[in-house]
């Protein structure tokens, strides 16, 4: 039996175990808790608080509201004078550092290429309104289409085929194209049968115009819908390739169509979302994408009443106006593009 000496020395054991234990214990809490402060600076960036040096150079609101001192030194400011120096200090835009434009002076942005739309929306993605240009911009465009687009050769109420040269073909989509299979541009062209891309390229065109899709969306299948659009994709390589870059190829919406048509894979909600693929394809390829729904679609996404064919699909004479002047205003800004004068990009002749 332990003596009382030998307990106490017993009791003191135990309690230093605890309390080595329990500071143990505090430490890797402790570490566990600064490992985890660290990691949350590490994904959210390290707080100005913890940055060492002078503030006025760590924040790009602190480097605006300084001024440099003719000895080169920074030199904080305060109140208005420090709001006016920083708006003052602002880095000139590329577009004013390369030209000695006026103050009033419109630059447009340029477009960029090679880009990638993640659930794109073709409402989004279309061409905006850029100035409005003279019909003789269309003397040197190719309109590329199927049934649809023969309207501007069937309507005299549009004077577009007085400029641009219309290459429509019934019945056709881009496979036909793809293939340069011969189709007949109709009796209102004057011309016979041709070969479909061949006589496209022969034109020598400055910009192309393409409406292709009625034809190839008939059927209410998915194969259809992704053949469509991988046939699309190769005819705007193989008109990039054969036309060089410098021509402006503009991809037009599929058009609208009305209600309860009677061709089962045209109805609204696949022809948006057709679209929104076009769009993509379009920018991702350099190309520019035209919204006709704009001009065309009433408050639901159908083709207006108004502007209906008997048949729903068709347009009739009185939307043909609507879309050339619709074209003439939704243009990719080129200096040397004719616009109209009152246009903002309008220069007077020399």
């Amino acid at each position: 039996m332990p003596t009382y000496r030998e307990f106490r020395e017993q009791v003191r054991r135990r309690k230093r175990k605890r309390a080595m234990r329990r500071a143990l214990i505090f430490v890797v809490v402790v570490a566990a808790v600064l490992a985890a402060a660290y990691g949350a600076i590490c994904l959210l960036g390290e707080p100005s608080w913890l940055k060492g040096g002078d503030q006025t150079q760590s924040t790009p609101q602190s480097t605006s509201m300084t001024q440099s001192t003719p000895q080169g030194e920074s030199t904080p400011e305060s109140g208005s004078e420090a709001q006016s120096a920083a708006q003052s200090q602002q880095p000139a835009s590329p577009a004013a550092e390369g030209t000695a434009a006026a103050w009033d002076t419109m630059q447009p942005l340029e477009k960029t290429l090679d880009q990638t739309v993640n659930s794109p929306d073709f409402r989004l993605l279309g061409l905006p309104e850029n100035g409005q240009v003279d019909m003789k911009y269309f003397d040197r465009t190719a309109i590329l289409g199927d049934s649809v687009s023969q309207g501007w050769n069937a309507y005299n109420t549009s004077d577009m085929k007085e400029h641009a040269f219309v290459c429509a073909y019934k019945n056709i989509g881009p496979s036909q194209v793809v293939n340069n299979e011969v189709a007949d541009p109709g009796e209102n062209s004057g011309r016979a049968p041709e070969a479909i891309f061949d006589t496209i390229i022969n034109s020598n065109p400055k910009r192309l115009y393409i409406l292709l899709g009625t034809n190839a969306l008939v059927r209410n299948d998915d194969a259809a819908e992704q053949s469509y659009l991988a046939y699309y994709s190769q005819m705007l390589d193989k008109f990039r390739e054969a036309l060089g870059s410098e021509v402006d190829i503009y991809v037009q919406s599929v058009t609208p169509v009305r209600p309860g048509v009677k061709q089962p894979g045209l109805y609204r909600e696949r022809i948006q979302r057709v679209n929104s693929e076009l769009a993509k394809m379009a920018v991702e390829k350099g190309c520019y994408f035209i919204n006709l729904h704009e001009v065309l679609a009433d408050a639901n996404g159908d083709l207006r009443a108004d502007l209906a064919a008997q048949d729903g699909v068709h347009l009739n004479a009185s939307a043909y106006p609507l879309v050339r002047d619709y074209l003439t205003t939704h243009t990719a800004y080129n200096p040397e593009n004719p616009y109209l004068e009152g246009s903002p990009y309008y220069k007077a002749a020399e």
